[in-house]
């Protein structure tokens, strides 16, 4: 069985940003579980916006502004849980949790408490599918994977806002018309052009995609075929392509590598 951590080729320490749609808050849970289960120091937090986890998710969440406090807390924390939570606030008006900015998760990085910082980095909405806005993904240069995600139950979907976060983006993107129904080189198309503008500096840095929600023989056909368009597109903005689920239990079905590292 491939690991979630074999698929991304993490190594010992690392920054993991998570972005598109998906899948995102399952991929970033379920990879600090299997690292905290290999014995690692993990943080989970966000750039942009997320639901507060449940204790299954995040055993304990630590909420504040600054950044100095929040190393004060997790060093304590770190004590009896493996696993920390980080948030600047929390948003009552949507029960959500409020980002960190990038200059202060690079401060907690700083402070060597953790192996692993996984990011979500970017809001879709609760859809499988997005384009991303100008300011979009919030991704912090110092991260050494980023994961684009897409879920393969939008395939063949007609290409509306239920369906698509930031859907007339996504027709502009990719010359397919709202309402027509959602092809796989559209989404090949979408993600290729979303992460092109993403740059990260990490130490052997590479960007991946994950193709979710392949938890029948149609959508893992739908998957493969993302992946071979991606590939053909020749443009070398993916290192690895990952083909997986991740509910009601995460498994990875397969991986391909495009390219080892990224070109300078």
């Amino acid at each position: 069985m491939i690991s979630i951590k074999e698929a991304l080729v993490l190594g010992e320490k690392g920054v993991v940003s998570i972005t598109g749609a998906g899948g995102k808050t399952s991929l970033m849970y379920s990879l600090a579980l299997e690292l905290v289960a290999a014995g690692k120091k993990v943080l989970t937090t966000t750039t942009t916006k997320i639901f507060p986890p449940s204790q299954k998710e995040s055993p304990a969440t630590i909420i504040s502004r600054f950044p100095e406090e929040i190393v004060e807390k997790a060093e304590a924390l770190l004590n009896r849980h493996s696993h920390l939570t980080v948030a600047s606030d929390y948003l009552q008006d949507c029960h959500k949790l409020n980002g960190l900015k990038p200059s202060a998760i690079e401060y907690i990085l700083q402070a060597n408490l953790f192996d692993f910082i996984i990011i979500e980095a970017d809001g879709a909405a609760r859809r499988s599918l997005k384009a991303s806005a100008p300011h979009e993904p919030v991704v912090p240069q110092f991260s050494d994977r980023v994961v684009a995600m897409v879920g393969l139950d939008v395939v063949a979907k007609p290409l509306t806002e239920e369906w698509v976060f930031r859907s007339s983006i996504f027709s502009r993107i990719t010359g397919l018309k709202l309402l027509q129904n959602i092809t796989e080189s559209s989404i090949a198309s979408a993600i290729i052009h979303d992460m092109s503008s993403v740059s990260v500096t990490g130490q052997e840095n590479m960007m991946i995609a994950f193709l979710n929600k392949a938890d029948n023989l149609k959508a893992r056909h739908a998957g493969e075929r993302i992946a071979a368009f991606i590939e053909k597109s020749g443009r070398n903005i993916f290192n690895r392509i990952v083909i997986g689920e991740l509910r009601p239990e995460p498994f990875i079905h397969s991986y391909k590598a495009i390219m080892e590292f990224p070109e300078s």
